[in-house]
């Protein structure tokens, strides 16, 4: 019953169905045999209420594989179906889509530098134990700034008349203490992309937002990904709350907590959430990153500016592997023992709201996982229950399986495992 909603497919070329399209159609998978699996993972994941609904696209530049969307966008048994067109709360799938797409164009104009001193564009920031703060280590989350900020209600009390919250979270960041050795480890903070954002705003003059849709949304014909939604996308737009009756109670809204707080004012976007796109926005932006920053002719990033920014540029000291923004996969089944080197290294990043996206370098191939998991809450399925991570793990593993490239190294691991569990 899970999958009675899912259009008629057709068959078209990727590069055909997103240039022009408005609207993404279902697609007849290109390559269906080894793939098929994905409906199992996401039917059991929609019949444990892991999610009550999944938009799936795997491509490589100019070649769809799969695009397919399940279920429904809540539990209710008239809520509407989830569809390949239908807006997710991308959650931190926003630092690599926006904040980090904003900084690598200033980049490659030469407005910004990974060694630029954080304070050269945020007024005392060097300060507390982070005077030597670069940009780099706000994208690789080796800053020292601590993962989150719970106390904006305690930090509204104190904001100035006339201030705006961003301001003031920008202020309160910048007075922050180290709660780490700068470069010492790997904490994941929103706090260091809600800073990264302001760095290029601060430099652009104008609202991130626009920027991206000048040289990143826009030359992609990525329609639907913004951070203000139109009427339309609102009716698009997949809930992430509901009530204990599973009664919506927060769809078309920003779901993180501290990007809420921060809003969209005065221009500035949150940098670490906020974002709403589509499968078909998702899968665009992801085929560009996959033929190496452009795509249709447009070239939206150089290669030298992309190529930094996926490969590994965490201290050789800090075990946690990071690109500037984007996060680099390092175990199975995230990868395979062939992604290994800057040219086959495998990519991506998660969304607190259930969302994943992911390039491997070395087939160029693109997965795009969209759920609304958190929806009616973040709580729990129950022990041995799957969970978003299990799902994402084995879509992930089926994809990277139906490439022939891998075909031998899993054999040899399928029989490893065997061999194990049989204890011969």
């Amino acid at each position: 019953m899970f999958f009675r909603h899912i259009a008629v497919p057709m068959i078209l070329s990727c590069t055909m169905m997103f240039a022009g399209c408005a609207k993404m159609t279902a697609i007849e998978p290109m390559e269906t045999s080894s793939l098929r699996k994905i409906d199992d993972i996401i039917a059991n994941g929609i019949e444990n209420k892991v999610f009550p609904g999944a938009v799936v696209v795997v491509g490589q530049p100019n070649k769809l594989l799969w695009a397919k969307a399940y279920g429904h966008t809540t539990y209710k048994p008239d809520a509407p179906p989830m569809t390949l067109d239908s807006m997710f709360d991308m959650a931190s799938i926003s630092k690599v889509m926006g904040t980090t797409s904003a900084a690598l164009v200033l980049m490659d104009e030469g407005r910004l530098s990974p060694d630029d001193s954080v304070s050269k564009f945020i007024p005392g920031f060097d300060s507390n134990g982070k005077e030597g703060d670069t940009i780099r280590d706000l994208m690789t989350h080796v800053s020292g700034l601590k993962a989150y900020e719970s106390k904006w209600a305690e930090l509204e009390k104190t904001r100035p008349a006339g201030e705006s919250k961003p301001d003031l979270l920008i202020e309160h960041y910048a007075a922050l203490p180290a709660s780490y050795p700068p470069r010492s480890k790997v904490i994941y903070s929103c706090l260091n992309f809600q800073t990264t954002a302001r760095v290029t705003e601060n430099i652009m003059h104008e609202p991130m937002e626009q920027f991206l849709k000048e040289h990143v949304f826009g030359p992609l014909n990525m329609r639907d990904t913004v951070y203000t939604l139109s009427p339309d996308q609102v009716q698009r737009a997949v809930p992430t709350l509901g009530d204990a009756d599973g009664n919506v109670t927060l769809v078309a809204k920003i779901h993180d907590p501290l990007a809420n707080y921060h809003g969209i004012e005065d221009g500035h976007c949150p940098g670490n959430a906020g974002l709403f796109s589509s499968g078909r926005d998702v899968a665009r932006f992801c085929e560009m990153v996959a033929n190496g920053g452009s795509l249709g002719g447009k070239r939206i990033f150089s290669t030298k500016i992309l190529d930094q920014a996926t490969t590994t540029q965490t201290p050789e000291s800090v075990d946690d592997e990071r690109g500037l923004g984007w996060d680099v996969y390092e175990t199975p089944p995230w990868v395979t023992g062939l992604n290994k080197t800057p040219e086959t290294l495998i990519i991506g990043h998660t969304g607190y709201t259930g969302t994943l996206m992911m390039i491997d370098k070395n087939t160029r191939t693109y997965l795009v996982l969209l759920t609304n998991r958190v929806f009616p809450d973040d709580k729990s399925k129950g022990e041995g229950k799957p969970t978003i991570t299990t799902v994402r793990r084995a879509v992930a593993d089926t994809v990277w399986r139906s490439q022939p490239v891998y075909a031998q190294w899993f054999r040899e691991q399928d029989e490893k495992n065997a061999t194990r569990a049989t204890g011969n």
